[in-house]
């Protein structure tokens, strides 16, 4: 479970030309780069991205492998790479007029593509509800958190201390180029993810149809009051560098480094309020691209899937946070057999509550079709017994995890799975994944998140092989990456004296 991964956190925001001149006198500033293609008349076609400096504290300084050494780099020896993943990582630089371009350029590609009612619902559904939703919910939230921010201030100092102040530190930068990248992530993220649709990897999102509590006002006020309380809690909790202790005190129950509000939410993992605001605060920050990001999951699993009986079939998501992406799994393959699996007893409250949600939204067309287990469990020793699963899913966990905790869920992976069977992880993008965004990327470890600048250096294909799961496919929409692996079959000879190990498509030939 997580937030967003790739926001910078900056005091502010300011576009430059790419080759201007930095002294050396001048505090640190990180470019912050997003690509786009430039199709401005008179001008050469090709990849860019524009750039944004940012103002960082030294603590986020952090020294940069050399390129042949990043998790990027080193995936494309390991993986079959898909095009959403050249496209990102091939970004150059570009200006704000290219991103206006390109952005009109994916949405006519798109129209000129539909094929029926639901291709033009998607668009208005993710454009004109989600996004523009969101995005006056994001602005909102600034508001108030600037509001709560200033009243503070007035009450501790007077008007004097307030005019002397920095301000609101987290908010200040927002501009109307910002706002154009942000929106440009969105609209590729969305056409990605359309176009996994028609290629039938995975159905239409159910979210968009009408009938869904989302068009519900007064659900929608709901979760709105929700947000807006905890965006100003998490800005003043980060502009204070607040203590990222949790209310239960040093627990053995949970691993010391699960006792910590992550990007300074409120209780970390450990409330129900915390749980219900979690996917809202979320998807808001990612301006309504978090669920198309994460359904690039469900790729190489349509791939895993095909030919099987997903009655039976038994898939485990572990971290699953508040079901959310369970859903959408649910919603492809209504017959399989799950089991929902966190951590946090009040996210996996909140996660049966979504999955009963979707079966009463559904009603009778899946009624006694498969069915999901819920189960509290640590990733890193799963109650399982050996080589029972078929698959594993896993979003937005390791990034969370120290190294040690890393390999040991993956060591965990390779001992639950079934021979032939697969394992998918969506977390954050790494080191190499998106060149232009390595010296900026370790930001979001400032975020309260300790073991972020760990993960972005770190290897999952060898992580992998380590245990002998065998690297298989990667792909990147926007701030996500998703990789899987596939745990080789073992075969016994007829004398039965050795274990062959083979390739699940050696042993369909």
């Amino acid at each position: 479970m997580n937030t967003v991964k790739m926001l910078g956190m900056s005091t502010t925001s300011i576009l430059v030309p790419r080759k201007r001149p930095v002294s050396s006198r001048a505090p640190l500033l990180r470019s912050n780069p997003i690509p786009v293609r430039s199709r401005i008349p008179g001008r050469a076609k090709h990849l860019c991205t524009f750039s944004v400096l940012q103002r960082d504290p030294p603590s986020s300084v952090q020294e940069l492998p050399p390129e042949e050494q990043r998790p990027g780099k080193i995936d494309s020896l390991n993986f079959q790479e898909s095009a959403g993943t050249a496209y990102w990582r091939d970004a150059k630089s570009a200006t704000l007029e290219d991103i206006f371009d390109l952005t009109t350029a994916v949405l006519e590609e798109a129209r000129s593509n539909f094929n029926s009612p639901q291709d033009a619902q998607y668009w208005i559904y993710h454009l004109f509800v989600r996004t523009s939703f969101l995005s006056a919910q994001a602005a909102a939230g600034l508001s108030a958190s600037e509001l709560y921010e200033k009243a503070k201030q007035l009450r501790q100092g007077g008007l004097t201390a307030l005019m002397n102040t920095e301000g609101q530190k987290a908010f200040g930068g927002i501009t109307s180029d910002t706002g154009a990248r942000l929106l440009f992530e969105a609209i590729k993220t969305y056409e990605q993810d359309f176009k996994n649709i028609q290629a039938g990897h995975y159905k239409y999102p159910y979210d968009m149809e009408f009938g869904h509590r989302q068009f519900d006002p007064l659900y929608v006020l709901d979760q709105s009051r929700r947000f807006i309380s905890e965006a100003i809690g998490t800005f003043s909790r980060r502009n204070a560098q607040a203590p990222t202790t949790v209310w239960l005190e040093d627990s053995n129950m949970y691993p010391k480094y699960y006792q910590h509000t992550f990007h300074y939410q409120s209780d970390g993992w450990f409330s129900t309020e915390s749980a219900k605001v979690y996917e809202l605060s979320t998807e808001t920050l990612f301006l309504g691209r978090q669920d198309a990001m994460q359904r690039h999951t469900l790729v190489p699993f349509a791939r895993f899937m095909g030919g099987r009986d997903p009655a039976a079939t038994r898939v485990v998501e572990i971290a699953c946070g508040t079901g959310r992406f369970h859903t959408f799994l649910r919603d492809n393959y209504p017959s399989l057999h799950t089991t929902a699996s966190d951590l946090s007893p009040y996210y996996l409250e909140e996660a049966r509550s979504n999955l009963k949600y979707w079966e009463s939204f559904r009603g009778k067309s899946v009624a006694g079709q498969g069915y999901t287990n819920f189960l509290q469990l640590n990733a890193e020793k799963m109650p399982f017994q050996d080589a029972s699963q078929d698959a594993i899913l896993c979003i937005y966990l390791f990034h969370e995890l120290p190294m040690p905790a890393r390999r040991n869920v993956f060591r965990e992976v390779a001992r639950v799975l079934k021979p032939g069977g697969m394992f998918v992880l969506t977390d954050s993008i790494q080191l190499g994944d998106q060149p232009m965004k390595d010296t900026v990327i370790g930001n979001f470890g400032n975020f309260a998140e300790p073991h972020y600048r760990g993960y972005i250096s770190t290897d999952f294909g060898e992580l992998g092989r380590a245990v002998g799961l065998k690297p298989d496919y990667k792909d990147v929409a926007s701030a996500s990456k998703t990789l899987s692996f596939i745990k080789p079959l073992e075969v016994i000879d007829i004398h039965g004296e050795r274990r062959v190990t083979i390739d699940e498509d050696q042993a369909e030939g």
